[in-house]
């Protein structure tokens, strides 16, 4: 810190020299143009080296005058910038754990319309959902499929984990009936390789021979392979929403089975005064009951 200058006397030069004179420095500093004068030539006796060459009626520049200007407005005006922006207000920011297929499919869509509402709330998505029981200690809030029993956390029932079979268009005019399915290409998720023998099971259909079915680590895996028609998923009612309203994909039978469980925002007790939490909840709330209303019509 020693080697900086008088930060008045900078203060002073950067004004005068901007301004062309003391008297219009002195103006902006609200002081005397006198003391404007005198702290120039402290800094001037600081440096070395004369930054004016004083007339009768106006300032002139010296060449070393010019250089420092340069250098000590730049500077300046980044103590404004740095200034401006801390005084501005700083978005709330909310950290919010959501598996992969869910946030890909459902949730990310979707936040457009609350960014929209709330430009001063900023939602950053975590999908490392591994180990997270229910919550990473970073994260605010996380949506969870799940019983909804999480001792120690508040929670909200979004929607249930409705599964049925989707696939395109063109390949549901072939299956008329459930039994069909044992001569369709059957696209299951690893994670869960029981759903299809519980929908099949509920459906009242046996005989189809899940062996050759097309695993896929991820569900919004096989829901993609669904898409480019590759075969029949199943789907969790969230993750094909917009695909079914939008006719990429269709429900080639009507039979839904509950998985049991359900998703559910999960947050702590100490963010109940959370404000920004408050608002998010509210509106994903307002999206669930979207969805649900949907499914019902």
């Amino acid at each position: 810190m020693s080697a900086l200058p008088p930060l008045n006397g900078l203060k002073a030069f950067e004004a005068a020299a901007r301004t062309g004179s003391f008297a219009s420095a002195a103006r902006e500093l609200h002081v005397a143009p006198s003391a404007v004068s005198r702290l120039v030539k402290v800094l001037e006796g600081r440096l070395g080296k004369p930054l004016f060459m004083r007339h009768a009626r106006a300032l002139t520049l010296t060449e070393a005058g010019q250089r420092y200007h340069r250098d000590v407005a730049a500077a300046f005006e980044k103590i404004r910038q740095a200034t401006s922006a801390l005084r501005a207000p700083q978005p709330d920011t909310l950290v919010v754990g959501a598996g992969p297929t869910l946030a890909m499919r459902w949730l990310i869509p979707r936040l457009p319309a609350f960014q929209a509402l709330h430009r001063n709330i900023e939602v950053r998505i975590s999908t490392s959902i591994e180990s997270a029981e229910p919550m990473k200690d970073d994260w605010t809030a996380a949506i969870r499929i799940g019983s909804g029993t999480w001792p120690g956390f508040d929670t909200q029932f979004l929607f249930t984990a409705d599964m049925y079979p989707v696939c395109t268009p063109a390949l549901a005019k072939s299956l008329r009936s459930p039994r069909d399915l044992a001569r369709a290409n059957l696209l299951q998720n690893a994670n869960a390789p029981e759903d299809w023998e519980l929908w099949l099971k509920a459906a009242g259909v046996d005989g189809v021979d899940l062996s050759h079915a097309l695993v896929f680590d991820y569900p919004a895996f096989a829901l993609q392979a669904a898409l480019d028609g590759l075969g029949v998923a199943l789907a969790r009612a969230p993750f094909v929403a917009d695909d079914i309203a939008a006719k990429r994909l269709v429900r080639p039978f009507p039979q839904s089975v509950p998985k049991g469980k359900g998703w559910y925002l999960v947050s702590r007790h100490a963010e109940r005064g959370n404000e920004a939490l408050g608002k998010f909840r509210t509106w994903l709330l307002t999206e669930a009951r979207k969805r649900s209303r949907k499914r019902l019509a």
